[in-house]
């Protein structure tokens, strides 16, 4: 297989991903394949899937969990990086960083994109699971998302992507892969744009723990709570299993606090889970995701 995986493109085998995952947790993988264009990402997942390999595709890392070892291909899309400013919307493909181009675009005067200066992931990462803060998120400015779903390349609209609060359509369909899409954006006042950004930083380095690894809110927000009260509320900062630990600044983190492993962070999630459960009878629902 090796054999024919690199004559497709980049390969490189029995690799570590530790700093390809923003929890920094040490995993390795059989293969990690790195396709520089859409041809080679459409003719990689063709032999994927019609010999039946399991996969994962990652961008950033900043919102998985990932186990000591992954028995199958990575498909690393940060090769696929092209992005173009206009008007009155952004083209961009997945690998790019969304908080890279939210402060380009914010940067030249343009409104739209600004909640997304803090977000740590790719493009296609943040159109998948529907990233946001501050009251925003893609939903509200997407245009339409171009994906390959392992037969044709289509585009899809906002409403086609059926978003709701931290999830897509795209959940449901794992063989759908996003290549790019385009996002609305509006000129607005440069020194508006600023402060409001400047003030959204300064409020994340505050309430946020920025100085260990994390992949950021564990959880979703229970309609009309939050999840990180619930959880401060038991009392829970700074409760662990082993160096996977509940943050001091906020308890919705869970940060690795030396050598933490993904099966740690898991433990403590259920630990989580199951308090919150006894005490409030509320399920908690995940936000990050869980590779297997």
């Amino acid at each position: 297989m090796k054999k024919e995986l690199k004559s497709i493109c980049s390969i490189k085998e029995n690799f570590e991903l530790k700093n390809f995952n923003t929890y920094k947790l040490n995993c390795t993988c059989d293969y990690f394949a790195e396709p520089k264009n859409v041809q080679e990402l459409k003719e990689l997942f063709n032999f994927i899937r019609s010999n039946n390999i399991k996969y994962f595709v990652l961008g950033n890392g900043s919102n998985i969990i990932l186990p000591v070892h992954y028995d199958g291909v990575v498909i690393y899309l940060k090769k696929l990086n092209n992005y173009e400013i206009n008007d009155d919307y952004v083209y961009a493909e997945c690998g790019v960083m969304i908080n890279t181009l939210a402060s380009k675009v914010t940067n030249m005067g343009y409104s739209g994109l600004d909640f997304a200066t803090g977000i740590p992931g790719t493009v296609g990462g943040s159109v998948y699971m529907n990233a946001g803060c501050f009251g925003s998120d893609i939903s509200n400015i997407l245009i339409s998302a171009t994906i390959y779903d392992g037969n044709e390349i289509k585009e899809l609209s906002n409403s086609d992507l059926e978003y709701e609060y931290r999830s897509s359509m795209l959940k449901n369909h794992k063989d759908y892969i996003v290549l790019s899409c385009k996002f609305k954006i509006e000129k607005s006042n440069l020194e508006e744009l600023k402060a409001l950004v400047l003030e959204r930083t300064n409020k994340r380095v505050s309430s946020q723990d920025l100085s260990h690894p994390s992949a950021g809110s564990v959880f979703r927000n229970p309609e009309g709570l939050s999840a990180g009260k619930l959880i401060d509320d038991l009392g829970l900062k700074g409760f662990s299993v082993n160096d996977a630990m509940v943050s001091f600044k906020h308890a919705n983190f869970i940060i690795n606090n030396g050598d933490a492993s993904g099966d740690d962070v898991i433990k403590l999630i259920e630990e989580i889970k199951t308090k919150v459960k006894k005490e409030y009878d509320i399920d908690l629902k995940l936000e990050q995701e869980i590779i297997k």
